[in-house]
């Protein structure tokens, strides 16, 4: 080999390791950017993780509110109907009975009427007697007015 062999060979070599040492650098600096994304990327998960479990605890806390107060109006309302019941019970007993007493007051109107109506017949039936004549009367009406 010569000499202008040798340096080209050690000029190639020398620009081999500069341009590896360049690349080697730029590794390192790529290798630290996906650190610190990664830490970021950790640092966001965590309070997302964090701002999750917040959310949940607040959601669940409204709904057992929520729950208790629904419970609470079931047990008034409930207490409101058992207490109204017996109120109603009477009630009803109450207008059972005076409209068992109507019904008799109506039975006794309605007997009364037709007692009434019974004796009118008998009086009328005496009267239509009278009027006819006794020939109209053995003949069933048939003969003589």
């Amino acid at each position: 080999m010569d000499m202008t062999e040798k340096k080209n060979a050690h000029t190639s070599v020398r620009s081999a390791n500069a341009h590896a040492k360049a690349t080697t650098t730029k590794a390192k600096e790529t290798t630290a950017k996906a650190k610190d994304t990664a830490g970021e990327a950790e640092t966001t998960a965590k309070t997302a993780a964090a701002s999750a479990a917040t959310t949940a605890a607040h959601t669940a806390h409204i709904a057992a509110d929520k729950a208790h107060v629904a419970a609470e109006r079931a047990v008034a309302t409930g207490r409101t109907v058992a207490a109204e019941a017996p109120k109603k019970a009477a009630a009803a007993a109450g207008s059972a009975w005076v409209a068992l007493k109507a019904r008799k007051v109506q039975a006794a109107v309605a007997g009364a009427g037709a007692a009434a109506a019974g004796a009118t017949a008998v009086v009328l039936r005496r009267r239509a007697a009278r009027r006819r004549s006794p020939l109209a009367r053995l003949t069933g009406g048939r003969l003589g007015a």
